[in-house]
């Protein structure tokens, strides 16, 4: 899609591209030129990210309305280089974007040779919403949790059911799933962002080694220590996840630890499951779910999870082979 986004931007509203003269028709017969241009959303036009999908995930959701010239096969609407949407015969679609940020929305018309004709663009700025505190943050989702029960060391614990927007959680050593998520508010939302990207990759379980676990930074039991982000259930230990084929991504197994001086994000990785393993990590990661990722290249205590967490200003995924000290568990 990339190239394709490529070949069809533009700077102007209007332009005919390949396919309007006969010649390049598939029958022989003339065709009229294709063109189009944004009507709606305006140029530099902001949105807030607070309504829900059909999914469960906070978007944005934005209406389009283009003027068409001609008769192109089909309107694909683009943004960051991702197909987002398409426009029907009257120019008229509604996007729906969950990720922040200020990146052009591309409309991109295809000639009867499914080849691009004519595109414009706007600039669109997507905001995440304004909100007092975590738990106003979950009332936007518009899924029912309840507040508590206290736990040592848990600033703001709730328990919200499950799946969560679609993911099912399954303590490892269980074969029944979790009904309910018990942590401290934030890691609850952070679930909430990551199903996204765990459903974009058809996951549809995570099995967890815990969350909660009152105790010091490796190890011993508070006071006169640094706190564990699972004393305050801010962190989940996850242990495999597994597809909507049945497919189980074992990360004790099936990740490959990689080779001394190489980052966990770039490094090559063995195709097959390896690959889905580091794939999905690091796309977490670049999503902004967790502030700390640590997986089994960090030492022999994580060869058999990946352990996330929120650790107040802090921003990182380890990223070479036990090399210590670098972030928290």
């Amino acid at each position: 899609m990339q190239k394709l986004v490529a070949v069809a931007l533009v700077s102007t509203a209007f332009f005919i591209g390949c396919g309007a003269s006969s010649k390049d028709s598939p029958d022989g017969a003339p065709t009229d030129p294709i063109a189009l241009a944004f009507v709606m959303p305006a140029n530099g036009a902001e949105f807030v990210a607070d309504q829900v999908s059909a999914e469960g995930d906070l978007v944005a959701k934005i209406p389009v309305q283009l003027e068409i010239i001609g008769a192109p096969s089909k309107v694909v609407l683009t943004r960051g280089g991702r197909i987002v949407g398409n426009a029907d015969a009257n120019g008229v679609g509604t996007i729906e974007v969950a990720t922040p940020g200020a990146d052009p929305l591309i409309a991109i018309a295809y000639n009867a040779a499914d080849a691009p004709a004519a595109s414009d663009e706007v600039d669109v700025v997507v905001k995440a919403p304004q909100v007092a505190n975590c738990r106003a943050y979950l009332d936007l989702y518009k899924i029912p949790y309840t507040v508590g029960p206290s736990m040592q060391g848990v600033p703001d614990p709730v328990t919200m059911p499950t799946p969560i927007a679609g993911i099912e959680y399954r303590y490892v050593a269980n074969t029944t799933r979790r009904t309910k998520i018990i942590g401290d508010c934030s890691l609850v939302l952070s679930l909430l962002r990551a199903a996204p990207v765990l459903r974009e990759r058809n996951i549809v379980e995570v099995a967890d080694i815990g969350i909660y676990n009152y105790r010091c930074i490796g190890g011993g039991v508070p006071p006169g220590c640094t706190l564990s982000q699972h004393a305050q259930a801010k962190a989940i230990d996850i242990a495999g996840v597994t597809d909507r084929d049945g497919v189980y991504y074992n990360v004790t197994t099936d990740w490959i630890i990689d080779p001394a001086g190489q980052q966990t994000c770039t490094a090559a990785t063995v195709p097959g499951k390896d690959a889905f393993l580091h794939d999905l990590i690091c796309a977490l990661k670049a999503n902004q779910v967790w502030n700390i990722v640590l997986t089994p290249n960090y030492n022999a205590d994580h060869r058999d999870h990946f352990h996330v967490d929120l650790t107040t200003n802090a921003d990182t995924i380890h990223k070479q082979r036990w090399v210590l000290p670098l972030g928290n568990d």
